[in-house]
């Protein structure tokens, strides 16, 4: 046992002492009759349960709202932007339609984490940044975001694995 334990008791019990003292002084100044043991004891047994009862609230156990699954992957240091990329990527992958967002949004992915780790941009220097991130990728950084929408043209539906070679190819910058 150790000694804070028996220190909050005297702390508790002359508590009840005090409160004992101060309900039979007041009796006696009000002249009622009363048995004074009586009152001390009932005196302790009422701050006993006091402080029981604030134990007894205070013990619960507070639980996360969130809790994480025992085979998630650890966490990559994502922030909130590349969490809504990978998001992305996970609505074109269910989608039943071409979609090219997810390849602009990737490719906006790419040229900020290209311009925050490498400090260049496609401009800048076209054949590193086609070392860096590979053909398709600098291919889609390459064009300006007037020319990624033309009617006529739709982009070929990429597979999962291709897509996760693009965030991988960006994830390793």
């Amino acid at each position: 046992m150790s000694v804070s334990v028996p220190r909050v008791w005297v702390g508790r019990a002359i508590v009840a002492l005090l409160a004992a003292f101060t309900v039979n002084l007041s009796l006696t100044v009000l002249e009622i009759d009363h048995d004074a043991p009586l009152v001390a004891l009932l005196a302790a047994a009422t701050v006993a349960v006091g402080v029981l009862t604030l134990e007894a609230l205070d013990a619960q156990v507070h639980l996360p709202w969130t809790a994480p699954r025992p085979d998630a992957r650890p966490n990559p240091g994502e922030d909130i932007r590349t969490m809504m990329y990978r998001h992305l990527v996970e609505v074109h992958e269910t989608s039943r339609d071409a979609d090219d967002a997810v390849l602009w949004q990737i490719a906006d992915l790419a040229r900020r984490r290209l311009r925050q780790v490498h400090g260049i941009r496609y401009a800048d220097d076209p054949e590193r940044v086609t070392e860096l991130l590979g053909p398709l990728l600098s291919d889609l950084v390459s064009r300006d975001r007037r020319h990624r929408y033309l009617p006529d043209h739709r982009h070929e539906r990429y597979s999962v694995a291709q897509l996760g070679d693009l965030v991988r190819r960006i994830e390793e910058l």
